[in-house]
C-alpha cells in the first residue's frame, strides 16, 4: 500500500502544484515528435509484425497481437516518459553548463537540448530536423528494450537471438518511417499542424509535468 501512496501523493504533487510561468519556453520536441508515432502506431503495427511473419514464420494472429502489446507500451508510455527524462535531464545539464560556458555554439545547444529547443528554433531550416535525428537515438533504444522484453515474455519459445533480430530490425524500419513523416511534416507543414493540433493537449500535459518537476528540485 506505502508504493501506491507515495503514487497518488506524486500524482496530485504534479497536478495540482501551480505550474511556474516561463517566458519564451522554445519549442518543446514532444509535439512534433509524438503526433505521428501514435498516430502512426497500427501500421508501425502491422510493419512490424509482417517483418515477424517474413523473416520468422510466426503465425500472422500471434504476430500481430505480440507486437500491439510491444509497441503499445514502448510508443504509448515509453515514449511520452522518455521525453520527459530527456527534458528534464537537458534543464539541469544546460543550467549547469550555461554558468561555465554562457556562450556554447548553437550546434552544441541543439544536440544537447534536442528534447527541447530554445526560441527561435521552428525558424532555423536545420535545428529541427538534426533535433529529430538526435532524439532518434535514445527512442529507438528505449523502443528495443521495451519490445524486446515484452516479446520475449510473450514469446518464450522464440530463440532470443531471433527476438532480438526482429525487434531491432522492425524499430529501424518503423523509426525509418517516422523520420520520414517528420521531415517531410516539417516541409509541408499544415497537414502536420493538423496532426499536432489534436494531440496538443496531452503535449502540453507532458511540458507542465516536466515545468513542475524541474521547479520542485528548483525550490530544494
Amino acid at each position: 500500500m506505502v508504493p501506491v501512496l507515495w503514487l497518488i501523493v506524486a500524482w496530485a504533487v504534479l497536478v495540482l502544484w501551480p505550474p511556474p510561468l516561463f517566458a519564451n519556453m522554445g519549442l518543446p520536441m514532444v509535439a512534433i515528435y509524438l503526433p505521428p508515432a501514435w498516430l502512426l502506431l497500427v501500421p508501425i503495427v502491422v510493419i512490424e509484425a509482417g517483418y515477424g511473419i517474413w523473416r520468422l514464420k510466426i503465425p500472422a494472429g500471434r504476430a500481430l497481437a505480440v507486437q500491439a502489446a510491444a509497441n503499445g507500451l514502448s510508443t504509448l508510455v515509453g515514449l511520452p516518459v522518455t521525453w520527459v527524462l530527456l527534458a528534464l535531464g537537458e534543464l539541469f545539464l544546460l543550467e549547469r553548463a550555461s554558468r561555465v560556458a554562457p556562450e556554447l555554439p548553437l550546434i552544441v545547444t541543439t544536440v544537447l537540448g534536442a528534447a527541447w529547443l530554445g526560441p527561435g528554433a521552428e525558424e532555423s531550416t536545420w535545428m529541427v530536423p538534426l533535433a529529430i535525428a538526435v532524439l532518434t537515438v535514445p527512442f529507438y533504444a528505449m523502443s528495443v528494450v521495451c519490445e524486446y522484453v515484452v516479446v520475449r515474455r510473450l514469446m518464450s519459445d522464440l530463440p532470443r537471438r531471433s527476438v532480438r533480430s526482429w525487434i531491432m530490425e522492425a524499430n529501424a524500419v518503423s523509426y525509418a518511417l517516422l523520420l520520414v513523416v517528420m521531415l517531410a511534416g516539417w516541409v509541408w507543414p499544415r497537414t502536420f499542424e493538423r496532426m499536432s493540433a489534436a494531440m496538443f493537449p496531452i503535449s502540453a500535459w507532458l511540458v507542465t509535468v516536466v515545468f513542475r518537476v524541474f521547479g520542485l528540485f528548483q525550490g530544494q
